[in-house]
């Protein structure tokens, strides 16, 4: 799962294009570092929570460079808690729960007898990372870290 954003050097960026090189990449850096540390944050408040691993395991990284971020979680099954599974999923397709490797049946409480198999419709999508995005202006967000450095650079 990937999504991607373009940003531009506005005109209200004009005053990055008079700094020296080196500033120039740092406040560029800093810009996205600043956009991908506040979308990780709000993807971990949008985040549903059972053990909250999933919200732990939600990180971000910015290129050297400045010009690529990643948020992303580490947990295995973000992308199915995001996307849905089975009929509420992409493919759109019920799917069978199966009794372990080591298990000859299911059973629970309330069952009329040990099953084999269930069928099992899936989960519903909670696309958490959509929701933490559009509660922000990446644009603006990017400008913001910008700005911040140049002002405290004195520029």
């Amino acid at each position: 799962m990937e999504l991607k954003i373009d940003l531009k050097i506005s005109p209200k960026l004009k005053k990055l294009f008079d700094q020296p090189e080196e500033i120039m990449h740092k406040s560029i850096w800093s810009g996205m570092v600043n956009l991908v540390e506040e979308i990780e944050a709000r993807a971990k408040n949008e985040a549903p929570v059972k053990t909250s691993n999933l919200r732990r395991r939600i990180v971000s990284s910015v290129s050297a460079d400045g010009k690529k971020g990643v948020v992303t979680s580490q947990a295995s099954y973000s992308e199915y808690v995001h996307r849905g599974t089975g009929i509420y999923g992409p493919f759109k397709t019920p799917f069978r729960i199966f009794a372990g490797k080591n298990k000859k049946a299911l059973f629970w409480p309330g069952a009329a007898h040990p099953w084999r198999s269930v069928p099992h419709k899936g989960q519903k999508p909670n696309p958490f990372f959509d929701r933490a995005l559009r509660q922000i202006k990446p644009q603006r967000v990017f400008e913001d870290g910008v700005l911040g450095y140049l002002k405290q650079m004195g520029a």
